[in-house]
């Protein structure tokens, strides 16, 4: 099989569709940031570093975004995926508050600015963290339609066969060499299962039928795991242009390779050309240009 990828190279698609999903959801995100610190008006600035609002530094949001193009691939309105996009992007949030405390990955800083519990301290960067869990289970049984189903699948995204399990196992084989079988699964999950619960969820949002919700399902985990790919080969690239010592087995070729996988598996969907197209091209802008750096 060629290694090339079989997602469109044109990225302009996804800037058409990508640009006013992401002010419709920026614009959520602040009133959600806004209406927390209400309650607690102390944490309103740790919240608003963490989610990235506020004049603050944000993340990519692909994964919101996801939800939010998934919705009308299904031939919805992506304003009724809303409330599944935020507990997307406070569920990564979270992630991000656990994976950096000194008993995770134990980093100093987050997007240039010191990460939540060197200005906190543990506990409370623990807390703003389970805060953040917690209204993302609320924002996901929130949804008018298939709410229950919605938080019933976070549920499984947040919890030991999931991102927890995935965690667990990346901290039991630090430094033990990689994980075997099972195990292996399990770890890829921490990465995957979030990028198939966004797709998911902005399918059932908008009352898709089960074929698309699990061909929806199935492009966000293969998503997923080539973004994690594509990070590996970008850190590989950056070894080598260091001296240091490449690892992993071409984590690029592997990621084109989900690429192409994932654009057959939609074509085979029974999602509309437009929706599979618009899908396509967040897949390209969100690995694509990743590894045009690393070719």
């Amino acid at each position: 099989m060629s290694a090339a990828p079989a997602v469109a190279h044109d990225v302009d698609a996804w800037g058409l569709v990508a640009s006013p999903l992401r002010r419709s959801f920026e614009h959520a995100l602040e009133t959600e940031t806004v209406r927390l610190g209400e309650t607690l008006p102390w944490v309103r600035e740790a919240l608003a570093r963490a989610l990235g609002t506020e004049g603050h530094v944000a993340g990519r949001r692909w994964r919101p975004l996801l939800t939010l193009v998934a919705a009308e691939a299904c031939g919805g309105d992506h304003r009724d995926a809303i409330s599944a996009a935020l507990s997307v992007e406070l569920t990564h949030t979270a992630s991000l508050l656990l994976d950096d405390l000194p008993c995770m990955d134990d980093a100093a800083l987050r997007r240039g600015e010191l990460t939540a519990h060197r200005r906190l301290g543990s506990a409370g960067a623990i807390l703003l963290a389970v805060g953040l869990l917690g209204r993302a289970a609320e924002c996901a049984g929130a949804l008018p339609r298939n709410g229950d189903a919605v938080a019933a699948s976070w549920g499984r995204t947040i919890g030991l066969t999931g991102m927890a399990g995935g965690q667990a196992v990346d901290l039991a084989h630090a430094g033990k060499g990689a994980a075997r079988a099972a195990a292996r699964r399990l770890l890829r999950r921490k990465t995957t299962v979030l990028a198939a619960f966004a797709a998911e969820s902005g399918a059932r949002a908008v009352g898709a039928a089960e074929p698309q919700v699990a061909a929806l399902s199935r492009f966000g985990r293969d998503l997923g795991w080539a973004y994690q790919l594509a990070d590996d080969a970008c850190d590989a690239a950056e070894d080598s242009a260091a001296g240091r010592e490449a690892s992993g087995c071409a984590p690029a070729r592997q990621a084109r390779f989900l690429l192409n996988r994932a654009a057959r598996a939609l074509h085979a969907s029974a999602l509309p050309d437009h929706g599979a197209a618009a899908l396509l091209a967040c897949g390209r802008a969100v690995v694509g240009s990743m590894l045009d750096d690393v070719s």
